[in-house]
């Protein structure tokens, strides 16, 4: 599944920039240490926005991130007779 985060950059033209990224969750939870999910953000900010010069996003970043993924994985309230989009329409995270 995808997933959307908004990270801070510095561009090419020294100017502070709120970009926003994709990436797999899938391909996030692989990684098991909080330095190789920095780094794979920041990868991933690279990949997307070429003029990214520098990436912030640090470990209490990468906290808020988890939390969020962790509630998306959370489905102890999902009822059985609804479908997982039905179950994401209901769910708070946009």
């Amino acid at each position: 599944m995808e997933h959307l985060v908004s990270v801070n950059v510095l561009k090419e033209d020294k100017s502070e920039e709120e970009v926003e990224i994709y990436f797999e969750i899938d391909d996030f939870e692989e990684l098991a240490e909080p330095e190789e999910r920095i780094a794979f953000i920041k990868e991933q900010v690279k990949r997307q926005y070429e003029d990214a010069r520098k990436v912030y996003f640090t470990k209490k970043d990468l906290k808020e991130l988890q939390k969020e993924i962790d509630d998306i994985n959370d489905t102890s309230d999902w009822n059985n007779d609804e479908t997982f989009d039905e179950f994401m329409e209901h769910e708070d995270f946009y």
